[in-house]
């Protein structure tokens, strides 16, 4: 094994002269074995966002082709989560997905180290998981450390949903124990540089499990905290219609409390409820982009996870695949319209600088206000969430409830920041916020809720008028349209920057978007994209009106979106105002040249800084190739989920059925860092019948024949192995049955090693 190591870092090495450039400059070659060296892999940052995407098992997704879909300005941000979503059955006690965690991550893990992409393993929803908890021991010498060992791109774990499936008969492990086993992890996170990802949603029964709990229960896991915050990214996540308000407060003070070193979101359309509280009614993707806006903007999101429901918003597999010229068919998935035109176009405005995220000092400056939750006796509510009416009266929806009641992530107002609640002040920069108070306070210092709300207003003075979501951060203004229903939402805007004297603004249904203001010009970025509710091609109205203007506004704009049907913006001039009449089903852009008599404006404000990550150092170990995804012709069938077919023991999702066709063929294409000879490793499967024979092409020239024998179970997999010769870079490789078998032949999949 060391002798093969050896020569996979000497073949590395030595074509490192004739790799290309990456993103971060000239190409380097990870060594077999990645150091404990504590640096971060890939920083996180304000200038550094990262989108978590998901390559998910519910979407039997094809690791490479999902890697492929994503354009090559956002894919120096993305890191990809190999998502093993639970789908487990209590009685037969078998996975419904995923029938081996551990190498079904692998697999798939190396196909992301190969494409030179960052990535992450998620292996848990829930207290459900593919992988054991360790919360005692020491994590050297598992596979958590494995993965951070072997692959140069492996940036951590993403444990989701950590508020249900606890102490089950086949899921024993208790909250308080997979807590002290991420304490664990996140020390090894720290050795090697990378992140523990964990999203909270909560409901009535959970509170004294949600993220403040656990550091108020298990002091090693607040220990690591304190420890290794750097390396802890706590999201929230919108699975459940409750606690909504009480998640936001929790997940943003953990970060500005010094306990995670970033703060992020991770959208599902689950917690989504109508107007009339229909669980998943009305709901599109566009839904959650004022949170996202709101979020990064206000609170100084970094981080964004998903959106969860891939098969629903992000990608899918097309219909019967696509044929090849050779008479090939090959497996295709394609993004949907709203993860382009939300989503993508969402980050791209992250990336040209509209949307700026501040620092962790900045928003707490802005904030002003935390609250520290100190009450240890009473309900899990009164000991671990947030204060039951502490948002009431502020921002909370009219008609809308506290915790459990609470069924809504709009707000109100944007007067007002989002609270945080914290478990403690962490560091010298926690304890600079303006105004601390504990929880077991609050009713003496607001005996009312208009003591409250006067206090609040002493502190933010009111910057705008109407029901429109508004809220300003140095230039830029954060809006969206609150309601659930089809009304438009209206609001007045005094500018801080502009010459001009105000604006006042119009949003349709879902309508989000950012306004910002210069002296003389003002850049507005609107979305309300829509094909769910509506045809795409339907439009909606947003208006735009500038009052105090010295000369007549000059307006550009442009369409952003992919399938967008095309905007119309009309201009009219009245007497006391120029108005910009706006119908649109998606993203557009528009800059306004105006200026008015105003001289007590703002003049300085903060520039975006966003600078694209570094690659991974390049992945020079084995290459895998699950037989799921090859190109067939003429076979018996592709199984994409492989689980209770009453076929066992295979790599990655599912497995491929040669069958007995004496025409049967597949390929795929392969690549190595240089020229030289590789072992090409072949997994299958003959339970019965004679052996089978199949011809192996490489770059279209046979390099030999394949002897399958017997391997006498379905279950139990042989390895067919040959020695090829592989150009550096891209090749093919091609399997021919030679003649007909009379048993059935699976593949379960192809690996490529220095030979």
């Amino acid at each position: 094994m060391l002798k093969k190591l050896l020569v996979i870092l000497t073949v590395a090495v030595l074509a490192v002269m004739s790799l290309p450039v990456t993103a971060a400059g000239a190409s380097k070659v990870a060594p077999s074995t990645m150091p404990r060296n504590g640096e971060l892999r890939r920083p996180v940052s304000q200038d550094q966002p990262m989108w978590i995407v998901h390559i998910d098992t519910w979407n039997y997704a094809d690791p490479a082709k999902i890697i492929e879909l994503i354009p090559e300005d956002i894919l120096p941000y993305v890191v990809f989560n190999i998502s093993m979503s639970i789908n487990y059955d209590h009685d037969t006690k078998t996975w419904g997905l995923v029938n081996d965690g551990y190498e079904l991550a692998k697999s798939w893990l190396r196909t992301c180290a190969e494409k030179n992409v960052w990535a992450m393993i998620q292996p848990a929803s829930g207290g459900q998981c593919h992988f054991p908890d360790y919360p005692y021991d020491s994590l050297d010498g598992t596979l958590f450390e494995e993965f951070f060992r072997d692959y140069p791109n492996f940036l951590g774990f993403n444990y989701c949903e950590q508020f249900w499936g606890f102490d089950q008969v086949d899921f024993p492990v208790s909250a308080v124990t997979r807590y002290k086993h991420f304490a664990n992890l996140l020390e090894l996170t720290n050795a090697y540089g990378g992140y523990l990802v964990v999203s909270w949603c909560g409901n009535q029964w959970s509170p004294n499990i949600n993220p403040l709990a656990m550091l108020k229960r298990v002091s090693s896991f607040e220990e690591a905290c304190r420890k290794y915050t750097e390396n802890f990214i706590l999201c929230e996540k919108y699975t459940q219609q409750s606690y909504i308000q009480d998640m936001e407060s929790l997940c943003l003070g953990a970060y500005l409390s010094g306990y995670s070193g970033q703060y992020g979101i991770r959208y599902d359309s689950t917690g989504w409820s109508n107007a009339d509280l229909e669980e998943g009614e009305d709901y599109t993707m566009v839904t959650g982009l004022s949170t996202h806006l709101e979020k990064l903007m206000q609170a100084g999101l970094t981080v964004i996870d998903g959106p969860e429901l891939i098969w629903n918003d992000d990608f899918y597999e097309t219909w019967g695949g696509k044929k090849t010229s050779d008479g090939y068919t090959s497996r295709e998935w394609k993004m949907y319209d709203q993860f382009q035109n939300v989503m993508i176009d969402l980050f791209r405005k992250i990336i040209d600088g509209t949307i700026r995220i501040p620092s962790r000092e900045e928003v707490i400056n802005n904030t002003k206000i935390c609250i520290i939750q100190d009450i240890n006796v009473g309900s899990n509510d009164a000991k671990y969430s947030t204060p039951e009416n502490l948002f009431m009266g502020l921002y909370t929806m009219p008609g809308d409830g506290a915790l459990r009641n609470n069924r809504t992530f709009f707000k109100s107002t944007g007067r007002y920041p989002s609270i945080p609640v914290v478990y403690g002040l962490a560091d010298s920069l926690a304890r600079s916020f303006e105004i601390k108070v504990n929880a077991s306070q609050l009713s003496q210092r607001w005996q009312t809720q208009q003591a409250k709300v006067n206090e609040f207003n002493g502190l933010f003075p009111k910057e705008y008028a109407g029901n429109v979501y508004a809220r300003r951060n140095e230039n830029s203004w954060t809006v969206y349209n609150p309601f659930k229903t089809d009304t438009a939402a209206t609001g007045r805007l005094y500018f801080k920057y502009n010459t001009c004297d105000y604006l006042e603004l119009s949003l349709s249904q879902y309508g989000a978007g950012v306004i910002n203001e210069y002296p003389d010009s003002l850049s507005i970025y609107l979305n309300n994209y829509d094909n769910k509710l509506v045809s795409s091609s339907t439009l909606k109205k947003d208006i735009i009106k500038i009052y105090g203007a010295s000369s007549t506004p000059v307006v550009t704009w442009k369409d952003r979106g992919v399938n967008q049907a095309r905007s119309s913006v009309k201009y009219i001039e009245r007497e006391d105002a120029y108005s910009i009449v706006i119908w649109h089903n998606g993203p557009i852009e528009l800059n306004i040249s105006c200026s008015g008599d105003a001289e007590d404006r703002l003049t300085e404000w903060t520039e975006s800084g966003i600078t694209a990550p570094e690659s991974p150092m390049l992945y020079a170990g084995d290459r895998q190739y699950e037989a799921e995804h090859f190109e067939y012709k003429n076979i018996k069938e592709i199984v994409k989920n492989g689980c209770n077919t009453g076929i066992d023991n295979f790599t990655g999702q599912g497995y491929l059925s040669l069958g007995t066709s004496g025409s049967a063929a597949v390929k795929d294409e392969i690549s190595v860092l240089s020229k030289g000879s590789y072992s090409f490793e072949l997994r299958y499967s003959l339970a019965s019948g004679s052996s089978a024979e199949v011809d192996l092409y490489i770059n279209g020239k046979k390099s030999g024949s394949l002897t399958l024998s017997k391997t006498g179970s379905t279950s139990k997999w042989a390895v067919k192995t040959a020695t090829v010769d592989l150009k550096s870079g891209s090749n093919t490789f091609e399997l021919k049955v030679k003649k007909a078998s009379s048993g059935m032949v699976y593949l379960d999949s192809v690996v490529i090693s220095a030979d």
